[in-house]
């Protein structure tokens, strides 16, 4: 009897020790690396673009229950984040190239890192359309728009591109937005949607992004992106 006791009690601590243990989508320890592999595509030239990516967690430093780390991009842009009392924010940008950034800098990425949180919403801006020349002269689409975030499923296990990973949660982001791009007509629309599958103890391993304008001198652009190594 004694033992049968000891055995639900065991039991019942390894349950619970499992359903609330700490996940870690968001991986911020110093020297962590990912490679991605990003394809860009546009309907209105009908071709793609084609290159790798490496993100590195360059700084990290952890005060009062506050974890402050940067991540450093390829093209060697610098990425800041703070995670405060479960939150993801991004806390500061520094870009090598001239465009800068129409969104805010600083803003909540994730609400709730263990995404307890079912559905959020995040202020963002237009990023395949914006970076694609158009046949008008001197547009420049920029415009800001509020993406709707929701998780869409949780995968236990999921195969991407011949490699298993486990623990993953995928969400989706839906938004509309408009820019003028000719003032001889009227706004253009663009429908975005973003997925990302995110993996316990790895983060994002794959992204696609797609913005859709009514406009056939923009057309649609769609961005793949497929983790390729992470360590």
């Amino acid at each position: 009897m004694f033992n049968y006791n000891l055995l639900i009690i065991i039991s019942l601590i390894w349950t619970t020790s499992c359903e609330f243990s700490q996940k870690d989508y968001f991986p911020s320890t110093y020297g962590l690396k990912w490679v991605y592999s990003v394809v860009i595509q546009s309907s209105y030239t009908g071709k793609s673009s084609n290159k790798r990516v490496m993100i590195t967690n360059f700084y990290q430093s952890k005060k009062n229950k506050v974890e402050e780390f940067s991540k450093l991009h390829s093209d060697g842009s610098y990425y800041s984040y703070e995670i405060r009392d479960g939150k993801v924010e991004r806390t500061s940008v520094i870009l090598t190239f001239s465009e800068g950034i129409d969104e805010p800098v600083k803003k909540i990425i994730y609400p709730d890192l263990n995404f307890k949180q079912k559905e959020w919403i995040v202020k963002e801006q237009l990023f395949l359309v914006r970076g694609f020349q158009p046949p008008l002269l001197n547009v420049k689409p920029r415009s800001q728009l509020e993406m709707y975030y929701k998780i869409k499923e949780r995968h236990k296990r999921i195969k991407i591109k011949n490699t298993t990973y486990d623990d993953c949660i995928e969400i989706e982001g839906t938004g509309n937005t408009e820019f003028i791009g000719d003032t001889r007509s009227g706004p253009i629309n663009v429908e975005v949607r973003n997925n990302e599958i995110l993996c316990n103890n790895i983060g994002l391993i794959k992204q696609v992004r797609t913005e859709n304008t009514n406009a056939s001198a923009f057309g649609n652009m769609t961005l793949t992106k497929n983790l390729m190594s992470f360590k």
